[in-house]
Formats: structure tokens, C-alpha cells, sequence
């Protein structure tokens, strides 16, 4: 009586085999946390979740040497892609919050104007703040930023440093478009000698700054009434739309080219 054929593991290619272990290892950072760093997050720990929650089975012949020298580099990796996947999410969830005031905004007389871009700032400011503080990926984002600005080996945090690098002008990026559409939509254009983009760097530094603090201390960043409602009545504010209100008017300034419909 002949035996059933034994079915031989597919052999991976080295790309996938890669991904595979670089989400195997982000999943398990996600969930126990950086702590000081991904030492605890050896070839064996993964490959037994990569076993476990995919059922793709990985020995130590088919990584070191082939994809990674050492399971040093493998953990260097694995930082560098939690870096280069920078924390500051936010951006749908905020372009969600604020389209109604885009869609439904006064914009024929400067007056107007800049009451819904304050709308945006009020609205935008909880949107982005809640979105971060609230993403899985933000505490080990910021765990590897903190890592690297304290670490002193150089040669060993080189290539984290410019996956941060990476990742900042990604997310810089997509919200420059987005920034300079709404300053476009409103009649605004950059005070000279500033731009957009010096306008979303600011913007996001002062993001992140809120959110560490909101982190620790939200009675301090939240629930800020200002009179800023119809008539004048309260309204609630965080500090990040506070800050943001305040950088428009200082980075944009009416074009006067402008003009409505455009």
C-alpha cells in the first residue's frame, strides 16, 4: 500500500519571504510593544507567529545569509519600516471631518473666508488629533523616533534615521497637496518668503508635539471654548486648531489675483 506523496513547502521568493517576516515582526511589535528596542524580536519568536497566523513555515537556512546576514540587520529592518511608516496618520479621517465645510463654504467675501478656514482649523484640529492618538502604529512610531535621538551608536541607527527621513517626506507630501488645494479653494497664497511646504512642516511638528502631550495630559489640549460660533457663541477647540489657526495667519495671506470661482 503506497503512502501520499509528501507535499514539499513551496520555496518563497526571497521579496516575499521579506515581507512576510518584516509584517510577522511589525504585528508582534504592535502588539507587545518597542520597550527599549526589537532585541526581543528574534528569527525564532517570529517565524513561530509568521507559523501561527499564516501557516508559512521559515527556518534559519532560507533567512541568514540569504535575505539577512545576522538577525542584527533583520531587527534594523524591521525599525527601519516602523519608521519609514510615519505615525502621523490622519489625513482621511480629517478630510472626512472638514469636506462638508468645504463643500458648503461662504467664499464670496474675505469676511467669509476666513471664518471657514477657522471652521477647518476647529474641525481638521480634533479630526487629525483624534486619528493620531488613536492609530495603533503611532506608539511604536514614536518609540523608534525616541530610540534613535537617544541611541549612540551612529553607524547602527543610520539606516533608521533615514528611513525617518523617508517617511517625513512622504507624509509631507501628500499633506503639502492637500494644503495648498485648500489654500487655492480660499483665496489664500504663502506670505513671502514662506511656502507650502515650510507651511506643512510646521503643521505637522506642532502635530506631533500635541498628540505626545495629549497622550499624557488631554485636559490641557481638549475642550478649549472659544468664542467663535455664530453670533459669537463657545465652541469647542483643541490646542493643535488653536495652533493651526494661528499658522495660517501667519504662513497665508489673501492673493489678490484671486478670484471666486477659481
Amino acid at each position: 500500500m503506497s503512502s501520499a506523496p509528501h507535499r514539499r513547502t513551496p520555496r518563497r521568493s526571497r521579496k516575499e519571504l521579506r515581507r512576510l517576516l518584516v509584517e510577522a515582526g511589525t504585528e508582534l511589535l504592535l502588539e507587545e510593544g518597542l520597550g527599549t528596542g526589537a532585541e526581543h524580536l528574534t528569527f525564532k519568536r517570529v517565524f513561530e507567529h509568521l507559523e501561527s497566523t499564516a501557516g508559512v513555515r521559515v527556518t534559519n537556512a532560507s533567512v541568514i545569509g540569504r535575505i539577512w546576514d545576522s538577525q542584527d540587520d533583520f531587527q534594523t529592518e524591521l525599525l527601519s519600516a516602523i519608521a519609514r511608516d510615519n505615525g502621523i496618520q490622519g489625513l482621511d479621517e480629517t478630510l472626512e471631518m472638514i469636506g462638508p465645510v468645504l463643500a458648503g463654504a461662504d467664499r464670496s467675501t474675505p469676511e467669509a473666508r476666513v471664518l471657514a478656514v477657522r471652521e477647518i482649523c476647529r474641525l481638521g484640529g480634533v479630526a487629525n488629533l483624534d486619528a493620531v492618538v488613536n492609530s495603533s502604529g503611532w506608539p511604536p512610531w514614536i518609540g523608534v523616533w525616541a530610540l534613535v535621538m537617544a541611541g549612540t551608536d551612529s553607524e547602527k541607527k543610520r539606516p533608521i534615521e533615514e528611513a525617518l527621513r523617508e517617511g517625513y517626506g512622504e507624509v509631507t507630501n501628500s499633506y503639502e497637496e492637500v494644503y495648498e488645494a485648500i489654500s487655492t479653494h480660499f483665496g489664500l497664497r504663502p506670505r513671502s518668503p514662506l511656502t507650502i511646504h515650510q507651511f506643512t512642516i510646521a503643521i505637522d511638528a506642532f502635530a506631533q508635539g500635541c498628540a505626545l502631550r495629549d497622550s499624557v495630559d488631554s485636559q490641557s489640549v481638549r475642550r478649549i471654548l472659544r468664542p467663535t460660533g455664530p453670533g459669537g457663541e463657545d465652541q469647542e477647540w483643541t490646542l493643535f486648531g488653536i495652533g493651526l489657526d494661528a499658522l495660517v495667519t501667519e504662513f497665508l495671506e489673501p492673493d489678490p489675483e484671486w478670484e471666486l470661482g477659481q
